[in-house]
């Protein structure tokens, strides 16, 4: 059975006024179905870039990026634009819920795009999540936290294979923070899906199957 997720030789560089900018060298990283992995690292060090490459937004400069087992390296845009909708869910500090629908239009808006939405696992994401009585609010009514969690029912609605959390309570307070990621790892874990999260936070990290740290430009497991 391949691998989820399988990085091979992943290289990454920019060009700058001052000079070049290395921000992955040759990186080897693998991640089973519904295994998770934190990834840790300084600002700057590189874990977004890398997110965005998983998920298309970003290019490699050389090596391959392979979602179950299928090279991206010949994906069109539209791959990519099928790959985000259906297989690869995306959760980041900014919420990105869209300001004209209301809370229940905005959980199910990715699920219906690829008609996939079980009504019945909907309402067990709106219960855990605690979303049932905001779900005829807009986003600019809801804290910061309440929005997060609207975007995690996004993101998880549709059953993808692969959830990316780019330090998705960023915004947040300690203590909402902390509650809102345990949701998270505790609902992609029933899921079945996998995660790859990229955090601050080494007491988070630890609910996580792996962790690894990102320095410069490499990536190394910890523990």
């Amino acid at each position: 059975m391949p691998h989820m997720l399988q990085l091979e030789n992943l290289s990454k560089s920019y060009h700058q006024p001052g000079g070049q900018i290395i921000v992955l060298a040759g990186v080897n990283f693998s991640l089973d179905q519904g295994c998770s992995a934190a990834l840790l690292g300084e600002s700057g060090s590189g874990k977004t870039t890398l997110l965005h490459m998983v998920a298309g937004l970003d290019l490699p400069d050389s090596g391959d990026i392979r979602l179950l087992g299928r090279s991206t390296a010949e994906f069109r845009e539209s791959d990519w634009n099928q790959t985000r909708r259906e297989q690869v869910s995306l959760v980041f500090q900014q919420y990105h819920l869209i300001s004209t629908l209301n809370v229940a239009d905005n959980l199910q808006l990715q699920a219906r795009l690829c008609q996939r939405l079980d009504k019945a696992y909907r309402d067990h994401l709106i219960a855990r999540l605690g979303l049932g009585d905001l779900l005829q609010r807009l986003p600019q009514q809801l804290s910061g936290g309440q929005q997060q969690r609207v975007a995690m029912a996004r993101a998880l609605l549709h059953k993808p294979d692969l959830v990316l959390a780019d330090e998705p309570t960023g915004n947040l307070d300690e203590h909402t923070s902390g509650a809102v990621l345990q949701l998270l790892i505790e609902l992609v874990r029933e899921s079945g899906s996998s995660l790859l999260m990229a955090t601050h936070s080494t007491r988070m990290a630890a609910y996580l199957d792996q962790r690894w740290r990102l320095h410069n430009g490499q990536l190394v497991q910890l523990d």
